[in-house]
């Protein structure tokens, strides 16, 4: 598999426009618009994620880079001009998800909106983007794995091998595999979310959390034959993270269907029409809290 001969895809009056930077945010479009469909179906707000849409997009990306910044501190130290150059990658999936959880909870909370009920839902939209997203780092050469010899392995340039593979050609393209895994982890939390309010079994928050599992898996997998990982003492950053998000996916998912059942799934019904035609105390399947 070859890489891209250029990572510029085109310029506008002199402004390269990076393959990276249209991989994310071809992403971004995708998870925005799967999460309107999946609300539409489930008789949600279809307009409030377009609400919630560039704040968590804006705290995705600050937590993002400000992670990343965190595991290279001493290289950032000596060069702090290039703390914002966000055009040769360094974004870091797990700080995006930190940020974004946060934001999330604010503006649901203020929004009125229960959030879990839409944690459901934009996590879909979470796998979705970063399955387009990985592909980001085929355009820029990084994230791939150790050297094989498989027909689909990916040709690295010879200045972006690590040293200790100077001599290698073809690498696993480690970002294919998660893009893969994504988009099958994307279609099956879609089929579960829209399946929720028809079975009893299913409870707010479950896509959540078998989302945080399932990812966690993925990633500690594919984590261990990629070549570039940040390290956080004597185990990948990476590691660190997929093992809290396992123990937190499994543990409140085991929470939810035991001592901590919360709110059943919403049945499906349409949007109101305008918030006066919302039954008293809110929306059940908009995700409202039901208000005293």
């Amino acid at each position: 598999m070859p890489s891209p001969a250029d990572p510029v895809a085109f310029a506008v009056i002199g402004v390269a426009i990076r393959w990276y930077a249209l991989f994310i945010l071809s992403g971004i479009a995708a998870a925005i618009w799967l999460v309107r469909e999946l609300a539409r179906r489930r008789g949600m707000d279809p307009e409030f994620p377009l609400d919630l849409a560039p704040w968590l997009v804006f705290s995705g990306i600050a937590g993002a880079r400000g992670y990343y910044l965190l595991l290279r501190f001493d290289y950032y130290r000596r060069h702090p001009e290039q703390a914002i150059n966000l055009r040769l990658g360094g974004l870091t999936i797990h700080g995006a998800l930190a940020a974004g959880t946060i934001a999330l909870l604010v503006l649901c909370r203020r929004a009125g909106y229960r959030v879990l009920a839409w944690a459901d839902l934009i996590v879909v939209g979470v796998a979705l983007g970063q399955a387009i997203g990985r592909w980001g780092n085929w355009a820029n050469q990084e994230a791939f794995g150790t050297p094989t010899g498989f027909p689909w392995g990916v040709a690295i340039d010879p200045a972006r091998r690590p040293p200790a593979f100077a001599d290698a050609t073809r690498f696993h393209p480690t970002f294919i595999y998660e893009s893969l895994f994504d988009l099958a982890n994307a279609g099956l939390l879609a089929w579960i979310v829209l399946r929720m309010p028809r079975h009893r079994f299913w409870r707010e928050g479950d896509a959540l959390w078998l989302y945080l599992l399932f990812y966690g898996v993925a990633r500690l997998a594919i984590e261990r034959i990629r070549t570039d990982s940040l390290r956080i003492g004597p185990l990948p950053a990476a590691y660190w993270v997929s093992f809290g998000l396992i123990a937190i996916g499994a543990g409140a998912f085991v929470a939810r269907h035991t001592r901590w059942p919360g709110h059943p799934a919403d049945p499906v019904s349409p949007p109101p029409e305008s918030p006066d035609a919302a039954p008293p105390g809110g929306s059940v399947a908009s995700g409202r809290r039901d208000r005293a």
